[in-house]
């Protein structure tokens, strides 16, 4: 009887076990066929938007009268509730295949998140942008912001008793060498006043923003730049260092707030010298 119940028990396992072989020998040929397929089958590209092609790329294709990027247009932004001036930031959509100059462009509106609608002293609007438009509602006049070719972030409204200043980080050159113009290729500062019309650019080669706020109670800026020290067109927060710089609103100059010589001072005390 002991012997039946274990045949019975070693069958059942082997059952078992065998059916468990099975399954995974299906499961093995299901992928296996996946990975043939997902290889043979052409997968769709992926399409860039907001990432400028570099400058030698772009005057190739205008060599043959050709582009690969189309401007779009987001959601304005109010930034003078008493006047209706909006911005619009201009945007980008990335072709997958370029096309002659003078073929019909379908407009595409892309949303995010916008800005607080309460009063406030400063508007955070969030998103990339290739540049922006300044929207005069009550006159129905329009102004682009940008007279270069960017790719801006961080845009923030500023609000002063005697004028509006929008502020945001942009790059404009291919710095890392990639073939193209994004927010990984070092930022420059940007300052435009709605009052003048005007936009100051706020930078130096070889060197990044990394982060800025104002001077209480003034238009000055206090800005931390990462230094391109090996001059590789990239910055590497481990290794190189990073400078705080005074940004006088007024007469547009750029200075370190720590002078040469406490510097060298501080560094001779790091080296023991």
């Amino acid at each position: 009887m002991n012997i039946d119940k274990i045949k019975n028990y070693n069958q059942k396992m082997l059952a078992l076990f065998s059916t468990i072989v099975v399954l995974m020998a299906a499961i093995g040929l299901i992928s296996f066929l996946g990975f043939i397929i997902s290889d043979l089958w052409p997968s769709k590209p992926i399409v860039e938007t907001n990432v400028l092609l570099a400058d030698e790329q772009v005057e190739r294709l205008g060599r043959d009268s050709l582009r690969q990027q189309i401007i779009s247009y987001e959601e304005p932004r109010l930034v003078d509730t008493a006047h209706l001036v909006y911005l619009i930031p201009v945007a980008l959509r990335t072709l997958e295949n370029p096309e002659y100059y003078g073929e019909g462009v379908d407009e595409l509106l892309d949303k995010f998140s916008s800005g607080s609608s309460r009063k406030i002293r400063v508007k955070q609007f969030y998103g990339s942008f290739i540049n922006l438009i300044v929207y005069d509602y009550k006159n129905s006049k329009t102004r682009n912001v940008c007279d270069a070719r960017v790719m801006g972030k961080n845009l923030a409204v500023v609000y002063y008793d005697d004028e509006i200043l929008a502020v945001f980080e942009a790059s404009e050159k291919d710095t890392d060498k990639d073939g193209k113009i994004t927010l990984a290729d070092f930022t420059n500062l940007n300052v435009y006043s709605f009052k003048e019309s005007r936009l100051k650019r706020v930078g130096k080669d070889d060197m990044t923003v990394l982060s800025y706020k104002f001077v209480e109670g003034t238009k000055d800026l206090l800005i931390l730049f990462g230094i391109d020290r090996n001059k590789d067109g990239k910055f590497n927060s481990a290794t190189e260092p990073i400078q705080v710089f005074k940004y006088n609103y007024s007469t547009g100059s750029l200075a370190n707030v720590i002078d040469s010589a406490t510097q060298k001072e501080i560094q001779r005390i790091i080296d023991k010298k």
